[in-house]
């Protein structure tokens, strides 16, 4: 099964002291999703592991990038023209470039499961392919 997965849900994971940290990983684990980082998400969740943890826990991330071998889903050129339409049609929810390319990916790929714990932004959207985004955890 797969999944995407957004800066919030990796910092969740990351720290054990958040109040999702488990039920994002046991989650994970149990249903043994293969995870999609767009590629946008993973200078913002260096960016914010680094602010938050330091510079090791940024370089233990990367690290886990590579061993665990998620899939990095690249932004294509036709993505971008999605991402602008997005941000425009939402522009009252302030969601950003880096939600609009995970919004994006998704219905590129047809992958409606989304780790988040970004609830009002996903909840609000309408994608394009199918009625909802599944968002966990729940």
């Amino acid at each position: 099964m797969e999944a995407i997965i957004d800066t919030s849900a990796i910092i969740s994971l990351v720290d054990r002291s958040s109040e999702h940290h488990h039920s994002l990983a046991d989650i994970i684990n149990k249903e043994n999703y293969r995870l999609i980082i767009p590629s946008p998400v993973i200078p913002e969740a260096c960016y914010m592991l680094n602010k938050k943890f330091g510079i090791s826990v940024e370089i233990k991330f990367i690290e886990e990038i590579i061993s665990v071998n998620f899939h990095i889903e690249i932004i294509k050129f036709l993505d971008l023209a999605r991402i602008v339409e997005i941000l425009k049609k939402y522009n009252n929810l302030d969601i950003g470039y880096v939600d609009g390319a995970i919004i994006a990916i998704a219905e590129r790929l047809k992958i409606n499961r989304i780790f988040t714990l970004d609830r009002k932004h996903f909840n609000s959207l309408i994608p394009l392919g199918f009625d909802y985004f599944e968002i966990y955890p729940e």
